[in-house]
């Protein structure tokens, strides 16, 4: 079954929206908040700032051609429920702020730091932690890998990577058979997915690719014969860039405004003709203050490459 008609859909992912405050000013306020060490300014940048750059960039690319759907792969904030206890949802305020000013249909999934247990979850977004989207003949299955929730007080990383659901991935391709398919994921990991789910992504020529953010870069990944030789697509994301610094105690030091040109700040395109798939990431020009420096950057859309229907 074919498209009912050319599609555009962007992806994005990683925003980690989070307070203004630091840590040691919230706790003057809350003393119960537990705030990320990203809190506060990136890269010359406050945190609203930040988000209305991406809410631009957004709608400067449905300017150029209408856009059909936007899909937001998850780290919305770095809420980590139920352990940080900041004074506001950044979840609820992402969808008010970006997904309900969009003038196309915008869905999201959760990160490992969105670790809203799905009754929240559903009363945020009015749909699963996991689902699937039709869009004018093509299927997105939105899968929770992070389903592990709350996150564990104390615990930085959110919540933890959990298997791909093989049973909900099977319900969704039967109820759907011919439809072009994208499996879409705050994370999927090459080498730790179950060999079921390898199976499923390398027998079923319906599933066209994988899309994920987490990483914060933008790759292409040629994925092995395990899954079928498919392609896997790490879209980057609008949050920072972390370097990681071991301290002569053990401990480690964060630095989340080290500029690094292998972070893919922007957003992931996918088209879709009659004829093939068409991907490309773009990186929107903009100016990092970095603690390594101050760097602009050019606007850079990546090389397309298509996958043929």
């Amino acid at each position: 079954m074919n498209p009912t008609k050319p599609m555009r859909v962007l992806l994005v992912s990683d925003m980690h929206y989070t307070t203004e405050e630091m840590h040691e000013e919230l706790v003057k306020r809350y003393p119960e908040s537990c705030t990320c060490p990203a809190a506060g300014n990136a890269f010359g940048n406050t945190q609203a700032g930040k988000i209305n750059i991406l809410l631009s960039d957004i709608l400067r690319e449905h300017e150029k051609a209408p856009l059909d759907l936007v899909l937001v792969l998850g780290d919305l904030s770095v809420d980590d429920y139920s352990w940080r206890n900041l004074p506001e949802n950044y979840c609820v305020k992402f969808r008010d702020e970006v997904m309900k000013k969009l003038p196309c249909p915008c869905y999201a999934i959760a990160g490992n730091h969105d670790s809203y247990p799905n009754d929240l979850w559903r009363e945020m977004f009015g749909y699963d932690r996991q689902y699937a989207i039709v869009q004018d003949g093509v299927l997105f299955i939105m899968l929770d890998n992070f389903n592990n929730c709350p996150a564990k007080p104390g615990d930085g990383s959110g919540a933890h990577y959990s298997l791909a659901d093989v049973a909900f991935l099977q319900e969704t391709l039967a109820a759907h058979p011919g439809l072009p398919t994208f499996l879409c994921a705050h994370y999927f990991s090459e080498g730790g997915e179950s060999e079921e789910f390898r199976r499923i992504v390398r027998e079923n020529p319906q599933i066209v690719c994988l899309f994920h953010g987490h990483t914060h870069r933008n790759r292409a990944i040629p994925l092995n014969e395990s899954f079928g030789n498919k392609t896997l697509v790490d879209i980057g994301g609008y949050g920072y860039n972390m370097r990681v610094v071991d301290q002569p105690n053990g401990k480690r030091w964060l630095d989340f405004n080290e500029f690094n040109t292998l972070w893919a700040w922007g957003y992931e395109m996918l088209e879709i003709s009659p004829d093939a798939f068409r991907l490309y990431h773009h990186k929107p020009a903009h100016r990092y203050i970095a603690t390594n420096g101050t760097f602009l950057q050019p606007d850079v859309i990546s090389e397309s490459f298509e996958i043929q229907r």
